[in-house]
């Protein structure tokens, strides 16, 4: 799988640096390229500057929650088709169909396992 992400942009949306920081370690052993946003009005300046080809997304944050920055990314034109995959604590069923409400693909649960976000990576990132 490594071959088929390497250089594949992904943007981490986490208010929590440590999370981001593991998540990018793993992302960047695999050769993707990361970018980090740590609340949701930067992650939809930044989706909007380097059009990324997959968002990881926490629900819960200051500023701008998750459920709001989906909304604002999926409304411009030319990110309507990032996946964007809700990463949260708050994994219930009533969240996530708020996630999937705002345009989400898929939610997954905090503490995220490496494993399955190998699975989000081959599932979202089509072969190039």
């Amino acid at each position: 799988m490594t071959s088929e992400v390497v250089g594949r942009t992904v943007l981490v949306v986490d208010d929590h640096a440590d999370i981001r920081e593991l998540i990018r370690f793993h992302l960047q052993m695999k050769g993707c390229q990361v970018v980090e946003a740590a609340d949701g009005g930067e992650a939809v300046e930044l989706a909007a500057r380097i059009h990324p080809d997959l968002i990881l997304m926490d629900l819960s944050m200051p500023v701008l929650d998750g459920y709001e920055a989906t909304r604002r990314i999926r409304s411009q034109p030319q990110l309507e088709d990032v996946p964007v995959v809700a990463v949260s604590a708050y994994c219930d069923r009533n969240n996530r169909q708020k996630a999937f409400d705002a345009g989400c693909v898929e939610c997954v649960c905090k503490p995220v396992e490496f494993e399955v976000i190998d699975c989000i990576l081959k599932k979202h990132l089509p072969v190039n």
